[in-house]
């Protein structure tokens, strides 16, 4: 199954999540504060300001933000068509209740690299075990047969007369203890 290619994400939506995620205005309030910022044409510095202020909460530099899609792309419902190609995810890529600001590094709470890479969420599988182990039950992956140890007997020499011997002596004359030994 072909990979949908990641889309782009517009001002618009980038600074609805970061108002949201700051939580100073009910939902209603943002779409209409960015509907007003689209016409005055300050995104940018809205955008610019509204990170500032994440970056301040969680005690990172603006630089270390990013957005992690949750769920991962990858773990989301496709639609295809019947040749295969994925035309959509459900929900959206660019679904701004499912993108959430968050510091890169892994010495903060909520890390986007713990998330993605290390553990997960609440402890959970990270982003990328998650998707191999989807990966693999889409596949079907069969289990193999636990492979049996061969057995090893004990080589046990014999004296010149045929019967066992423990001294394990290569020499075709009896034992000098072959009386000795009981079997």
């Amino acid at each position: 199954m072909a990979r949908l290619p990641r889309p782009s994400q517009p001002l618009t939506l980038l600074l609805m999540v970061a108002l949201r995620d700051l939580g100073e205005m009910p939902p209603e309030q943002v779409i209409a504060h960015v509907g007003q910022a689209k016409r005055e044409r300050r995104l940018r510095q809205e955008l610019d300001a509204a990170e500032a202020k994440l970056a301040a909460k969680f005690g990172c530099q603006v630089a270390e933000l990013r957005r992690d899609h949750d769920p991962a792309l990858a773990l989301r419902r496709k639609i295809v068509n019947a040749a295969g190609d994925v035309l959509r995810y459900v929900p959206d890529a660019n679904d701004p209740n499912h993108l959430f600001y968050r510091p890169h590094g892994t010495q903060y709470d909520g890390s986007h690299d713990v998330k993605t890479r290390i553990r997960g969420e609440h402890g959970q599988h990270s982003d990328r075990v998650l998707i191999k182990k989807n990966r693999r039950m889409e596949r079907g992956a069969k289990r193999r047969p636990k492979a049996k140890l061969p057995s090893r007997s004990f080589q046990q020499s014999r004296c010149a007369i045929g019967m066992r011997c423990r001294c394990g002596r290569p020499e075709r004359k009896r034992c000098a203890n072959w009386r000795k030994q009981r079997f």
